[in-house]
């Protein structure tokens, strides 16, 4: 029966969240004050950020717009044709998996889902494979270690962020399969792709941001990694010489996208900045399962009007409408009602 697999993963998801918000009753209200208070005072924020990005020896650049952050991207490959990228929304805001390989780049995906899914549409923000079956685990397990091979010969990894700690320039990346940790630790260099409105104020912050997605949005009390990532590896020998890149990347670059951001938290549109994209919002959407499966994740339904709204345009975002179903909202962790 068509959508069978994707129906089944939703209700377990919507099962195990209803328990995990009896022991958390007070996520929403916590998670939803942290996204506010960065909402309001973004510019602040992101000044901060940078500055502790950089104490920690990494790269900092605010790209404009997804073809400035695009380009940087490019400059910072310095020629290299082929990189490792994991899974994460940023890219497909960019459009940057279709840049890399117009510009001959080739892209190895590390997400297990997307690489066994084979469909360039994007279904889910976490699961490639909602509506994928996979039977073949041999098949599975040959292609875990033939993504570990090839990422281990690369010179650069690509990765989002899913918070990034303005008080210590801390980089959060949360994860279910281990994929992201090695596409950012194996290579020599680490590039992180990250909204602003990732930016957080502590790193309690950030683990709250990163339970409050799980919960939502996978029905999880914490998805299976989460990797703290503070600048480029490094470590002191016997005389206490700092040698950077000895068990992960040598460089780190982190690309701060704004693309609308600071426009939209100085004219107070805050609900573009406080979606966690944690997905929550599609487990008991009909238009996700009637559409938003073939189309992808993001045009379906209202929420459409925020999960596109730095990708499509304002135009596109305000006529995006699917009635007055409404059951979108009323488990929003940051409370956004559309």
């Amino acid at each position: 029966m068509r959508n069978t697999k994707a129906k089944m993963i939703l209700k377990t998801i919507e099962s195990n969240r209803k328990k995990l918000l009896q022991e958390y009753p007070h996520l929403a209200s916590q998670v939803n004050k942290i996204k506010t208070s960065v909402a309001m005072n973004l510019k602040e924020y992101v000044e901060k950020a940078i500055t502790s990005l950089k104490s920690k020896g990494c790269h900092v650049i605010v790209a404009a717009d997804g073809a400035d952050a695009r380009q940087q991207i490019l400059k910072i490959l310095s020629g290299k044709k082929q990189v490792a990228m994991s899974k994460n929304p940023v890219f497909t805001e960019i459009a940057l998996r279709e840049f890399l390989k117009a510009n001959d780049v080739v892209v190895t995906n590390t997400d297990l889902g997307e690489r066994l899914a084979g469909t360039a549409v994007d279904a889910h923000p976490w699961i490639a494979t909602i509506n994928t079956e996979i039977s073949n685990k041999v098949t599975v397990s040959q292609v875990k270690d033939e993504i570990k091979q090839t990422v281990s010969t690369l010179e650069y990894g690509i990765t989002g962020a899913d918070a990034i700690v303005e008080q210590n320039g801390t980089i959060a990346l949360l994860e279910s399969e281990g994929n992201v940790r090695f596409t950012s630790n194996l290579p020599y260099n680490h590039i992180v792709v990250a909204g602003l409105d990732k930016i957080v104020h502590t790193l309690e912050d950030a683990l709250t941001v990163c339970r409050t997605t799980s919960v939502y949005g996978m029905g999880k009390d914490m998805l299976s990694y989460i990797s703290f990532l503070s600048g480029p590896s490094r470590t002191a020998d016997i005389e206490f010489k700092m040698v950077q890149g000895m068990h992960g990347p040598k460089e780190v670059y982190v690309i701060l996208l704004d693309n609308g951001r600071l426009a939209a938290a100085e004219s107070q549109k805050l609900d573009l900045l406080k979606c966690l994209g944690c997905g929550g919002c599609l487990v008991a959407c009909p238009g996700y399962l009637e559409e938003g499966l073939e189309k992808g994740y993001r045009y379906t339904g209202k929420r459409a009007k925020v999960l596109i709204g730095f990708l499509d345009g304002v135009k596109q975002v305000e006529d995006a409408d699917c009635g007055d179903c409404s059951l979108c909202n009323e488990l929003c962790p940051v409370g956004i009602q559309v």
